[in-house]
């Protein structure tokens, strides 16, 4: 789903983005004539790997998801989370598919991991 930067104006718009397991329910709107703040909930049902045990497992994820989304390059040292986009649109797919892949690239532990009290020996 793409929406178009000139669309957005100071008002907030609502969002509603669902692909597949994942959402992203909120509302967005401008800040400035370059920018605009997306406050949303992001939920996907993640495909993820233990770090302990190896094995594959599935987890229901859900968090507050807040972003800067800059229509091109955004110049600020501001400790936010940015986007940049250059074809003057907001590709929500690009914005789904790199938090699931920030979600992947996390340590994560399966519930029999998580719950395990096991120590871990690692020989060298």
């Amino acid at each position: 789903m793409e929406i178009s930067f000139l669309k957005i104006k100071q008002n907030p718009i609502e969002l509603n983005y669902s692909k597949d397991s994942t959402s992203i329910v909120g509302e967005i709107e401008r800040i400035s004539r370059d920018c605009v703040k997306l406050n949303s909930t992001f939920s996907s049902e993640v495909t993820l790997i233990c770090n302990r045990c190896g094995k594959e497992y599935k987890d229901k994820i859900t968090y507050p998801l807040e972003l800067i989304l800059s229509e091109g390059r955004y110049n600020s040292n501001d400790k936010i989370d940015v986007v940049e986009f250059f074809e003057k649109k907001i590709d929500f797919d690009y914005i789904a598919d790199s938090e699931i892949a920030s979600i992947q690239e996390s340590y994560n532990y399966c519930d029999s991991c998580k719950n395990s009290e096991e120590i871990l020996e690692i020989e060298f």
